[in-house]
């Protein structure tokens, strides 16, 4: 039981370092009313450990499936670069792990981030497709380059890290204009004057982390409505956009 209950308690720490989700205000808090929450489809529910965790984060299944996902990418970068740097000769260890890892992932983007993010879902298989592919370019670039680094051949020998660090640069950004946007989605929990109370799902395109926000309202909306939102996305979105103010009712 101690054994279970430390994996839970890591993987709610995690959770909370990678989704960035993390308590409600009271304040916002009793201002949401409750409401019965639709049921779940069969197969499409956090699990019974960790459902405390994730509800009072609000967050709910879609989160869930991301948190997988970026955790599998974790490892996944992280057996890159033991790979790389620590085990190179490993290649019967490493190999098969960030296989199994990359196919897990593929898996992961082919069904059940499909299903959690509808609206959405093109962005999330480029990212998902997108750090695979990082992962494999460094391994093969900087463990599995023909060309040995010497004084001799210097600069033959900073062509391969330089193309994997171009290739990340050149990733990010496609994915930055492709799919990158400055609003995201919410559903109004409860209206108070001009200020509304806005259930904000995880948004990879806007950068947003789940959660309830109290935001000012341009437009009359009412409980239920789901509402389009403006957001403030820093330079380099290392810590997450901001959610700004009702802009309007979503088509």
């Amino acid at each position: 039981m101690s054994r279970k209950s430390g994996m839970i308690d890591f993987f709610r720490k995690v959770g909370d370092a990678v989704l960035g989700i993390g308590r409600i205000p009271s304040k916002v808090r009793r201002r949401t009313k409750p409401r019965k929450k639709p049921r779940p489809k069969r197969g499409e529910e956090v699990p019974k450990a960790l459902r405390d965790f994730f509800e009072r984060r609000h967050a709910g299944w879609p989160e869930y499936v991301m948190l997988k996902a970026q955790l599998a990418i974790l490892a996944l970068f992280a057996i890159s670069v033991i790979h790389i740097v620590i085990l190179p000769a490993e290649t019967v260890l490493c190999v098969p792990i960030l296989t199994g890892l990359s196919v897990y992932l593929i898996y992961l983007a082919t069904t059940q981030l499909k299903r959690a993010f509808r609206r959405d879902y093109p962005a999330y298989r480029w990212f998902t497709a997108m750090c695979v592919s990082i992962a494999w370019v460094f391994v093969v670039a900087l463990r599995y380059s023909p060309v040995e680094f010497s004084l001799q051949n210097l600069y033959l020998a900073i062509v391969p890290p330089a193309v994997a660090i171009g290739f990340v640069f050149v990733a990010f950004m496609t994915f930055r204009f492709r799919y990158g946007r400055n609003f995201t989605y919410g559903k109004v929990e409860g209206v108070h004057g001009r200020k509304a109370t806005v259930r904000v799902g995880y948004d990879i395109c806007s950068n947003v982390k789940a959660g309830i926000y109290t935001v000012e309202s341009l437009v009359k909306v009412r409980r239920g409505d789901t509402v389009k939102l403006s957001v403030e996305r820093p330079l380099l979105g290392l810590r997450g956009a901001k959610v700004g103010a009702i802009l309007g009712k979503a088509k």
